[in-house]
């Protein structure tokens, strides 16, 4: 009798079920972060944190997961104030770095070397070095810094400030502010075009987008957002078009920069302030804080193809490699 071999057969068997890239999702309110698998477009952990768990961003090499916490005790600063690394691979947090006061965004630097942090009690934004854990800066921005954005190339670094309604800008070289400029009112995020270029900025209660000419840190175009309380900005691939996440507007804009005016509304979740897009431009997500998941939107289509449950409070969400 003929041997049938079944080892090819028991290797499909035993593959996992999941396979990424894997979305993270930070859910304020219920201090967790939910990790969704992108093939199957399902939650598959869900990470218990604490705090208040708010910007959360991916590292460089893709093998780290940055969040930032803050004390649930607002306007008082302790030892929950926070950045936390979560090792992407093995899903538990190995390392806590100083954010200082009350973190809220930040970004990452190009190198994966340190951390610009808006502190949004203090009015100021640190830069962290991670090899040490320590902040290395503290520079004075605006009121209530919130958004932090950094250029294609690692040189800019932008951090919206709700109250003064403003825009601070840090020089990486020399982790200075060296300038500021004024956007609509109540600033919340900032995103750069792929090229650098430009820069766009949400204002909530402006309504509105601001396009940012970078050479000179200055607004060339107010974008008028009907009907919307924009939140979290993402720019495609391409750099053609921006998607804004309309917050109090449970939808997300599609804007055209250079025709200047919004060319698609698309109806998502309840209160979607996070947003971000595939690598290949084919997928938009947006967190839900109200309803607490994740809409999934077929960019093709503007369409949204799914809804995915997260956490309460789901406010930001951040895409592996």
């Amino acid at each position: 009798m003929r041997k049938v071999r079944l080892a090819p057969l028991l290797l499909i068997l035993a593959a996992p079920a999941f396979s990424g890239p894997f979305l993270y999702v930070s859910n304020e309110r219920a201090g967790t972060v939910t990790v969704i698998d992108t093939a199957t477009e399902k939650p598959v952990e869900t990470l218990r944190v604490g705090a208040r768990p708010r910007g959360i961003h991916v590292g460089p090499d893709g093998k780290t997961v940055y969040v930032a916490l803050s004390d649930t005790a607002r306007e008082a600063r302790s030892t929950a104030d926070s950045i936390v690394a979560i090792d992407a691979v093995r899903r538990k947090a190995v390392a806590r770095f100083d954010g200082g006061s009350d973190p809220e965004q930040f970004a990452v630097s190009r190198d994966g070397a340190r951390l610009f942090v808006a502190n949004e009690d203090a009015g100021t934004a640190s830069v962290t070095d991670l090899a040490t854990r320590k902040v290395i800066a503290t520079l004075v921005v605006g009121i209530e810094p919130e958004g932090v954005a950094i250029s294609p190339d690692g040189r800019w670094v932008y951090v919206t400030a709700e109250t003064s309604n403003t825009v601070s800008v840090i020089d990486t070289r020399k982790n200075e502010v060296v300038a500021s400029f004024l956007v609509d009112s109540r600033p919340r995020a900032a995103a750069f075009s792929p090229d650098g270029t430009r820069a766009y900025v949400t204002a909530e209660i402006g309504g509105s987008l601001s396009v940012v000419d970078v050479a000179r840190h200055q607004v060339i175009r107010t974008i008028d957002l009907p009907g919307s309380r924009p939140v979290g900005v993402v720019v495609a691939p391409d750099g053609k078009l921006v998607w804004v996440a309309n917050g109090h507007g449970h939808s997300v804009a599609v804007v055209d920069p250079v025709q200047g005016k919004v060319v698609a509304t698309i109806p998502v979740g309840k209160r979607p302030w996070g947003i971000v897009m595939t690598h290949d431009g084919r997928k938009v997500y947006t967190a839900n804080g109200v309803s607490g998941d994740v809409s999934v939107i077929d960019t093709a289509s503007r369409k949204v193809v799914a809804t995915i449950p997260a956490g309460a409070g789901a406010w930001g969400v951040a895409l592996g490699r």
